[in-house]
């Protein structure tokens, strides 16, 4: 019985490595910010202004911020709005662009709006579970109009984003650059983007897997690649935390079966001890 007692305190010790082991596997890299709902890495060089729920870095140079968080409002489009006039206090207008893209996470929503004269918002907003995902960048400067945006590739080809570039161009530019041309590409810590450029126009955008990821800036040039490379590492490198409570309690139920096995298999040998003492007791006696 004394073994059983022992097995029993062994086991039990172990269960905090199994708890462990069943709650989350490999942590993310750092760094990055991490919360009950989802995980977006750290951008190095921006003001944290994170909190609880929410992940929010700013650059001040730049007079933007990318935000990512969780909301309560089962339609996509209904949550971005209501985040941005958190953010901004002001009423979102009609979508410059509204569009969809589907990556390997979900489909998303995908949205640019012109809030102000000197502020512009685009957001990706899918829905997380019983929550909408949103992540949202803000621009605030009156010398420049910077969007960002994901859009499918038409042909399904993996060259370069030329032809999405172009198409964000020319839905979000009031009007075209006569002299837009493309010039040597950029490699930034998120890929290697092609560059268009124009007059009073840049548009920079990224391949990856099925989709052409684009960023456009209008008026006072100089930042985009910073904001283009910080929003598609945002996004790309978004998920959801898992939920693994259901794992929890199968470790946990799988645990206790072991155990029980355990205590059961050594009280069945230590009766068979026993019986086996008594004849063997028997014998003597016998003998004698």
């Amino acid at each position: 019985m004394k073994t059983a007692i022992t097995v029993l305190a062994l086991a039990f010790a172990l269960l905090p490595n199994v708890v462990t082991l069943a709650q989350g596997g490999e942590e993310p890299r750092a760094p990055y910010f991490q919360s009950r709902a989802f995980n977006v890495p750290i951008l190095a060089g921006w003001d944290d202004q994170s909190g609880e729920s929410f992940a929010q870095f700013h650059l001040a140079e730049a007079r933007a911020t990318i935000r990512t968080t969780t909301r309560t409002e089962r339609d996509p489009i209904v949550a971005a709005e209501a985040e941005l006039a958190m953010l901004t206090s002001l009423r979102a207008p009609p979508p410059t662009y509204s569009g969809k893209v589907n990556l390997a996470d979900g489909t998303w929503h995908v949205l640019v709006y012109d809030l102000d004269e000197e502020t512009t918002a685009s957001v990706m907003a899918r829905v997380a579970g019983d929550r909408v995902a949103v992540i949202s960048f803000i621009e605030r400067d009156p010398a420049a109009r910077t969007a960002v945006l994901t859009l499918a590739r038409s042909d399904g080809s993996h060259e370069d984003a030329s032809r999405e570039m172009i198409v964000a161009a020319d839905t979000l530019a009031e009007t075209m650059p006569s002299d837009l041309a493309q010039e040597e590409s950029v490699t930034l810590p998120s890929g290697e983007w092609a560059v268009y450029a124009g007059e009073g126009m840049t548009v920079m955008g990224l391949v990856f897997g099925n989709d052409s990821y684009v960023a456009l800036q209008q008026g006072e040039q100089g930042d985009l690649a910073a904001l283009a490379d910080a929003y598609n590492r945002t996004l790309l490198g978004f998920f959801i935390t898992p939920d693994n409570r259901h794992y929890l309690a199968l470790a946990l139920a799988v645990v206790f079966v072991i155990l029980g096995a355990l205590v059961g298999s050594l009280f069945w040998r230590e009766r068979g001890l026993r019986k086996d003492l008594t004849v063997l007791e028997e014998l003597a006696r016998a003998e004698e």
